[in-house]
């Protein structure tokens, strides 16, 4: 699990798709989080980028995952993700 540091620190450095609903998000900090979509995956972004065959070719700026279309999720949502799942 992240720390409060890591949280000001560290950026996104690879995201890789692994299934339907979860991707693998390395930090800079050398952290790996296993982040699962839950709920969020019914969201109409999402649910679009499931039907143009888009949603596992994420792309990262460091601050957040990205999709071509538009759609993102920032490192500051991705922590409150995780917080919400303990």
């Amino acid at each position: 699990m992240a720390t409060r540091d890591d949280k000001h620190k560290s950026k996104i450095v690879r995201v890789n798709a692994i299934d339907t609903d979860c991707f693998d998000v390395t930090l800079s900090s050398g952290h790996t989080i296993l982040l699962e979509l839950g709920s969020r995956i019914h969201e109409p972004a999402f649910a679009a980028l499931i039907q143009s065959g888009a949603f596992d070719k994420p792309q990262t700026d460091g601050e957040r995952l990205y999709w071509q279309d538009g759609t993102s999720i920032t490192l500051a949502e991705i922590f409150e993700m995780l917080r919400e799942d303990q």
